[in-house]
């Protein structure tokens, strides 16, 4: 089995302040894949559409009901980025599954408000990186090139002038093999390509912010789900505070 990448290095702090974003290749084993995608295949989930809310799945904390899901909350990789991007408090805001049916469109291009996004913004301060809200995709399904899936304009995260028209056209697509992480700050321009791959897509995303701030207006974990998770868990699913969000172990 391929060695879990532990660690988010100084080239992978360099290309996301470069680029908002950086891909880690296959993160997931297949057997880890396969194992998610069981999960998924056990909801009986409708087919999803063409709408927005036709292919989100697990909203409201309910995909944490099973331990693979779970799992991705903490893992290393993604807890030793947060602390590089969001700060040694960050908290889960949210989570959710989105299913693509081939032919069908998701989110266009959308990003953080000008001139200034509390929520969604991206600074670099003191020698390092701040972010808003940001996002980790794990893919379950191969995206090959012209695929669709994931699309950004890279570096935008950067940019003090508005998007103006047809900015459409420096959209960029992030061709991932199942098991593949991608780690974007919600202050990047970024969409979902319309989906023309082989099979349906299954994406999970985690969004996570500051300890002191929250983008949802509900709780990332439902209470009946506290006891089973581990301290760090616990530590992630804490309420936003300013004094008394506790840190997170790496």
């Amino acid at each position: 089995m391929r060695a879990v990448k532990p660690r988010f290095s100084a080239l992978d702090r360099y290309v996301f302040d470069c680029r908002g974003w950086v891909a880690f290749d296959q993160v997931l084993s297949g057997a880890q894949v396969a194992e998610l995608r069981a999960a998924i295949a056990a909801m009986r989930l409708p087919p999803p559409g063409a709408t927005l809310a036709s292919q989100r799945f697990g909203e409201h904390g309910s995909l944490l009901r099973h331990p693979g899901f779970r799992a991705l909350m903490d893992h290393p990789l993604v807890v030793d980025a947060l602390y590089h991007l969001v700060g040694p408090s960050a908290r889960l805001d949210h989570s959710y599954g989105i299913m693509m049916r081939p032919g069908t469109s998701g989110l266009g291009l959308h990003g953080p408000q000008q001139p200034f996004d509390p929520s969604q913004f991206y600074l670099h301060r003191g020698g390092r990186m701040w972010n808003g809200m940001v996002a980790c995709s794990w893919a379950l399904t191969d995206a090959r090139p012209g695929d669709g899936g994931f699309g950004c304009i890279s570096g935008s995260h950067r940019a003090e002038e508005p998007l103006p028209p047809g900015a459409e056209r420096l959209v960029e697509e992030a061709p991932l093999r199942a098991g593949s992480l991608v780690i974007f700050t919600e202050a990047l321009f970024h969409c979902t390509i319309p989906w023309h791959g082989a099979e349906d897509r299954y994406t999970i995303l985690f969004k996570y912010c500051p300890g002191n701030s929250a983008w949802a207006d509900t709780m990332p974990v439902p209470d009946d789900l506290l006891p089973v998770l581990t301290p760090r868990q616990r530590a992630l699913a804490a309420p936003p505070s300013v004094y008394g969000h506790p840190p997170l172990a790496r």
